[in-house]
């Protein structure tokens, strides 16, 4: 990605191209459409199909009316929090079409089991009735029974996958990670001044998402070392020059008590005066206590949902809004968005990778040339035990 314009601290722009952002327009999701109605409460309620009464109890509803099909293809897992995870990136998609787009799409949810073939005939099943987008809870060889289903019918695909996943052409990663939080994190603390970087990895296999995250400091216009792995025991000697002249240091998500390092570290070669440290949302409780990481930046996803849909979710579905749902909920709006602008057209690689992006309930997002997904997020620092909020997303990307 191209550098560009960086924002100072405390500002609404991010270190990042500076493009303009259609919020909720182009989403179909302006502010005061977001607002509940009686009529989006019943909707909510009774536009749902009940799933069927058989012995598999497999999810088959259709929402909205509209002319453009969309399909939601769940698959169906062992372990009870990827049932879970389905369940609500599906009430999140159903709700964002009966609040949204219930004349505009007509969405077919259904459900299938964990195998291949299964996969593929819920897929035929969906594309004979002519989707024009199909958005899944998926993953790895599953899209190769999704793609042979399809055959030679190009729909675009929006997966509940991270950018670290391997994905086929045509198929769009949809969630954020804590890879993603660090880049984003590192564009705030380059917004603060600072330049040079380092890394920190838990270990050799960490290095690849690590160096995702370098690159992006580098197209940023930093500078950053070479990696640092943290299972050697510590900070060699090769390291020392670098470790001393950053300015920014990044623990990756999977180093284990980051503190005890940054402590043994800073005891081996002092650190640089003012140097920012750049976390990830998976700090434990300890974490969180530890003085050495007192200031540190976390970007932060999950915090505008309740603002955006969190009583409309309660309202229809009787539990808090999580960022599963936030996830289905934009990206249904999305698709909505993109019909109430295009029609029938609406879902070229041009239109879904549009720069200026799309804004839903997660925050400002668009998906990008090389085939990942980016999102703005909110700023947390680390203070007295916990995340401490500091500056909200900025409304551009």
């Amino acid at each position: 990605m191209k550098s560009g314009k960086s924002r100072k601290a405390g500002e609404g722009s991010v270190r990042l191209p500076v493009l303009a952002i259609i919020l909720f327009a182009l989403a179909g999701c302006q502010t005061d459409a977001l607002k509940p109605t009686d009529a989006d409460k019943a909707a909510a309620a009774g536009q749902n199909n009940p799933p069927p009464t058989g012995d598999s109890g497999l999810y088959n509803q259709t929402l909205g009316a509209g002319s453009v099909r969309v399909g939601f293809l769940g698959v169906r897992r062992i372990d009870q929090p990827s049932r879970q995870a389905d369940s609500e990136y599906r009430d999140g998609a159903a709700l964002a079409v009966n609040t949204l787009g219930s004349e505009t799409v007509k969405l077919t949810m259904l459900e299938t089991l964990e195998k291949p073939e299964a996969i593929e005939a819920a897929v035929k099943s969906l594309s004979s009735q002519n989707m024009a987008m199909l958005i899944t809870t998926a993953r790895g060889s599953e899209f190769d029974a999704i793609k042979k289903a399809l055959g030679q019918r190009q729909v675009p695909i929006l997966a509940f996958q991270t950018n670290e996943a391997a994905l086929p052409e045509g198929v769009y990663p949809f969630v954020s990670s804590p890879v993603d939080s660090m880049i984003e994190g590192a564009s705030f603390a380059m917004a603060e001044g600072a330049r040079q970087a380092v890394i920190v990895v838990s270990s050799a296999a960490e290095k690849i998402e690590a160096g995702r995250v370098a690159r992006q400091i580098t197209a940023f216009g930093g500078k950053v070392a070479p990696l640092i792995d943290a299972s050697t025991g510590g900070l060699g000697v090769k390291h020392q020059a670098s470790w001393s002249a950053a300015d920014m240091v990044v623990l990756m998500p999977g180093l284990k008590k980051p503190g005890e390092f940054i402590k043994k570290a800073d005891a081996t070669k002092p650190p640089k005066p003012g140097r920012r440290l750049v976390a990830s949302t998976v700090l434990t409780s300890a974490d969180l206590s530890d003085p050495k990481l007192t200031g540190a930046i976390v970007c932060r996803y999950d915090q505008n949902i309740q603002a955006r849909i969190g009583k409309r979710y309660i309202d229809s579905y009787g539990m808090p809004v999580s960022p599963q749902a936030g996830y289905g909920f934009d990206a249904m709006a999305m698709t909505i968005g993109l019909v109430n602008s295009y029609g029938d057209l609406a879902f070229s690689p041009q239109r879904m990778k549009a720069p200026e992006g799309f804004s839903g309930s997660l925050g400002v997002f668009r998906l990008e040339e090389n085939g990942k997904v980016r999102r703005n997020c909110d700023i947390f620092k680390v203070a007295k035990g916990s995340y401490v909020f500091f500056q909200r997303a900025p409304a551009t990307l």
